[in-house]
């Protein structure tokens, strides 16, 4: 349903998507061979022919029906990846690509560089809401309403204050996830066992630093290849600001039934139209922006038992990530655009507000 041209749009936005494409997750796999190979060129570990021959390799130069064919036979894309990129540097050279690496190193490295891409956009995104937040703040310093506890009415409170209860659990939000970036947004080099054994020379930290640095990235000791808290950390984090985008959405929706009445998205002709009513509106964001975010939420349940791994490497758990992390990601961007969507321009019902006071 995600991949639905009909329905993409409605699940995840257009960055995201973008960020996680076949074509971007595969260039990523490509960028990270040609920075190890500059990197290693550095050090004096390959040729510096090496990095020179790859830099002009791209998606386009890329068979991508015989890196399927490979990948369905291999179970891991990377080897048939490598193939073709050694190939393209020539027989002389070939050896000096994706040298002293594994699959992992490229796959974990990428993952990360794109998580770093997401949470940009999360974060982008989850400014404007709080800006959108603020601005109906300042828009009602007086405005009461009735509060509500148990589903009953409770006593008067100020309308600013339920504004101002999401904006700060946003803004916690916000923290959480800027501390997981810091934890989780690692380079990965280490070669089979992730210990940098097969750098035998004694440049594998310096290698392992300098990726990082090209890259932007973060550094673990002495590495994360079995220990993916970080990855959890960044999913979970994701997992629970859309729990809140549900909670907000989902208040939003109640304060918008025939009912109470006190809010209202913003109406555009056809917008929430039934298909066998036509006197109804229904609040299709705060609907979408609900169920979206629980799929979210629900779904970066999962990565905790993608963190158990068996001894050095655990194939059974982490090709789960392959799926659970690059969703989660695209779910929350959905949440968040139908978010942005209601808090943008959410129409307040001063007068229904004092009705319901009496």
């Amino acid at each position: 349903m995600l991949d639905w041209q009909l329905m993409q749009g409605s699940f995840s936005s257009t960055d995201m998507r973008r960020i996680w494409s076949e074509a971007s997750t595969i260039s990523a796999w490509i960028k990270v061979e040609q920075t190890l190979a500059c990197v290693q060129a550095d050090v004096g570990l390959v040729p510096g022919e090496t990095a020179d021959a790859l830099d002009g390799f791209c998606l386009g130069k890329l068979d991508q029906d015989r890196m399927r064919e490979e990948m369905a036979l291999v179970g891991r894309p990377i080897v048939g990846l490598v193939r073709q990129l050694r190939e393209h540097v020539g027989e002389e050279l070939a050896k000096f690509v994706h040298f002293k690496s594994t699959t992992q190193d490229i796959m974990d490295t990428a993952l990360a560089m794109q998580m770093k891409l997401g949470l940009a956009t999360v974060l982008n995104d989850l400014d404007q809401l709080v800006s959108s937040l603020t601005g109906l703040i300042d828009a009602h310093p007086e405005t009461r309403m009735i509060g509500r506890t148990n589903g009953q009415h409770a006593v008067p409170m100020l309308l600013r204050t339920k504004f101002e209860v999401w904006r700060a659990e946003l803004l916690r939000r916000r923290d959480v996830i800027v501390e997981a970036e810091n934890r989780g947004t690692l380079v990965q080099v280490g070669g089979p066992l992730g210990d940098l054994s097969n750098y035998d020379d004694g440049s594998g930290a310096a290698t392992k630093a300098r990726m990082a640095e090209a890259l932007g990235l973060g550094v673990a000791e002495p590495h994360w290849q079995n220990a993916r808290d970080g990855v959890a950390d960044i999913v979970t984090a994701l997992g629970a600001l859309c729990a809140t985008i549900c909670k907000i959405a989902h208040n939003i929706n109640l304060l918008s039934s025939s009912d109470i009445g006190e809010v209202h998205e913003c109406h555009e002709n056809g917008k929430g139209a039934s298909s066998s009513m036509h006197h109804k509106r229904n609040q299709r964001a705060s609907e979408f922006a609900e169920a979206v975010a629980r799929l979210g939420r629900q779904r970066s349940v999962q990565i905790g038992e993608l963190t158990l791994h068996q001894h050095e490497r655990s194939g059974g758990v982490w090709v789960g990530e392959w799926v659970v992390v690059p969703e989660v990601f695209l779910l929350t961007s959905g949440a968040l655009s139908w978010a942005k969507r209601i808090l943008s321009d959410l129409r307040i019902d001063k007068n229904r507000m004092k009705q319901n006071l009496t």
